[in-house]
């Protein structure tokens, strides 16, 4: 061997250990940031109390995700029985992200949704379309958006969906719902 070749194989070993170091260490480093976030337990890890992860993580795992048992929200156009929303961006009817009018939905629909009072809502414990179909009356609500896309007589409704346990269930199964009619005033449109 000459001279060239040593070289290359020290350097591939120093490549090798760098990358191998590299790994063991994020994953150390995911263990214990995992373990920070999980609720009290009998496990403890070596040094834990001293590196305190949760100062180094302080958002937790509750950043990247939500409740999975959260109520979901609704909406859908009264007159036509669709969902007013145009989110997901990626559907076709969005040209796969190009349009981006559903981005502002969220906010416009949460502007709405403050404005309804606790008393306007009914508790629906069958298909929440028939619960809205069956509501006499509706409430007003002004869409002060400037560019607004929920207008008109829209049904909001609040419901938790099946969990996980009974997904595979064969029947259909009505989870409770809150249910109320808004008239959606928009000043523009």
């Amino acid at each position: 061997m000459d001279k060239g070749e040593i070289i290359s194989i020290r350097d591939k070993k120093a490549l090798g250990a760098t990358f191998l170091i590299t790994v063991c260490a994020s994953i150390i480093l995911f263990v214990y940031a995992i373990h920070a976030a999980l609720p009290t337990n009998p496990v403890t890890l070596p040094f834990e109390s001293k590196i305190n992860m949760i100062k180094w993580f302080p958002q937790g795992w509750g950043f990247f995700s939500k409740d999975p048992r959260e109520e979901q929200f609704f909406a859908y156009d009264m007159k036509t029985g669709n969902s007013v929303f145009t989110f997901p961006n990626n559907r076709p009817e969005n040209f796969f992200g190009l349009r981006r009018y559903g981005r502002a939905q969220g906010i416009e629909y949460g502007r709405i949704y403050s404005n309804i009072p606790p008393s306007a809502w009914s508790t629906c414990k069958k298909d929440p379309m028939d619960c809205l179909n069956q509501l006499e009356k509706s409430i007003e609500v002004k869409n002060d958006i400037p560019n607004p896309t929920i207008c008109g007589e829209v049904g909001v409704v609040n419901k938790k969906l099946v969990p996980w346990a009974w997904s595979k269930s064969r029947e259909n199964i009505k989870m409770p719902s809150k249910v109320v009619r808004v008239n959606v005033l928009c000043s523009k449109r």
